[in-house]
């Protein structure tokens, strides 16, 4: 952990998931992509996944009966996003290197604006998602077996996991590559604001207005007790250029925050669509599942229903996680842009 001295370095796990899930270049060395090896990986997983996934359809027939034929189209779904999303990575497979150098340039801006690099820092939250990212795989594979083992016994239970799991992973990762980036956004968004702060003055903060009257002198309104304060502008124009300076150097940093965050709308959006709609067929799925066990429709034991409940639950809760961290992360770069533009506008009429 103490060898983490970039941003690349710090989102390495994440790099390697979407790697070992076809959806990365292998870069042996680093910085060495290897394309020919990658290439040759991604067509070697998917065609051993549809070979397992073709020797095991009986055991889905067998385990999904009829009434649940659903589940057999959400799995049709969970496949055919996670090839699409291979595909969309390989279309824009440089674009992650776009985020990470653009990433780079607001850390080189915060440094120089004297904010610690946080690369450690960013590095544990990284293990701490794909600690939460692996305990939810690990409860669908359960669920999973919980569901089948009945039907089929348990090893191919597990034959079937294997091929259920692996696109719900690669769907997943998505999902978690794209959170760690727009935590990032946060992240930034947040030092600049802190940063932006630190040099505000204190009496702004309680409805301060700043005027200048006729004889050149800078004057504090304090709304709240409709007092005047007066104060001489010698000391404030000597410093007028250097905050003028900072403001735009933070203007230029809300600019490179704000073009991170559409960077990785671009690269993510079509993605991010067949995702939302892979949770929404999950959810509705089980939703409607369990409304029929519980209005007498179909009859199923108590691990099945708890299998719906939870599968839905946390495909529910993914839902609820992506969007506030994109409403958080929206909100963050708002109040950068709102804070220099008041500020930029005080300055200005002084």
């Amino acid at each position: 952990m103490s060898n983490v001295r970039n941003l690349k370095q710090a989102i390495m796990p994440i790099i390697w998931l979407n790697r070992i899930f076809c959806m990365g270049i292998f870069e042996i060395p680093i910085n060495r992509p290897r394309y020919f090896f990658s290439i040759f990986y991604v067509i070697s997983i998917i065609i051993g996944y549809f070979t397992i996934f073709y020797k095991g359809i009986d055991i889905f027939q067998q385990a999904f009966a009829y009434e649940f034929m659903i589940f057999h189209f959400v799995l049709g779904i969970n496949i055919l996003v996670a090839i699409l999303a291979i595909i969309l990575f390989w279309w824009k497979s440089e674009n992650i290197n776009i985020i990470i150098k653009r990433s780079n340039i607001v850390d080189n801006t915060l440094e120089a604006l004297g904010i610690k690099r946080e690369y450690q820092k960013h590095f544990r939250n990284i293990l701490s998602l794909i600690a939460l990212w692996l305990i939810g795989m690990i409860i669908i594979c359960v669920l999973h077996i919980m569901w089948t083992y009945i039907n089929v016994g348990y090893w191919l239970a597990f034959y079937s996991c294997i091929c259920f799991i692996f696109p719900i992973m690669i769907n997943s990762v998505i999902d978690l590559t794209f959170a760690s980036f727009i935590r990032q956004v946060i992240c930034f968004s947040k030092n600049t604001h802190t940063y932006y702060e630190k040099f505000e003055i204190n009496t702004l903060i309680n409805n301060v207005v700043f005027y200048v009257n006729e004889s050149n002198t800078f004057k504090l309104h304090n709304q709240h007790e409709n007092m005047s304060i007066a104060f001489v502008m010698v000391n404030y124009k000597n410093h007028k250029e250097n905050i003028m300076h900072l403001m735009q150097t933070l203007r230029h940093l809300h600019l490179e925050i704000t073009r991170i965050g559409r960077q990785i709308n671009s690269d993510y959006c079509v993605q991010f669509l067949f995702e939302l709609a892979v949770h929404f067929t999950v959810v509705t799925s089980n939703v409607y599942y369990l409304y029929c066990v519980f209005s007498g429709h179909i009859t199923v034991n108590n691990e099945k229903v708890i299998a719906m409940a939870i599968w839905g639950s946390i495909y529910l809760l993914k839902i609820i996680l992506i969007n506030w961290l994109c409403t958080s992360a929206s909100i963050e770069v708002k109040k950068i842009f709102f804070a220099i533009k008041i500020r930029c506008t005080i300055t200005n009429n002084i």
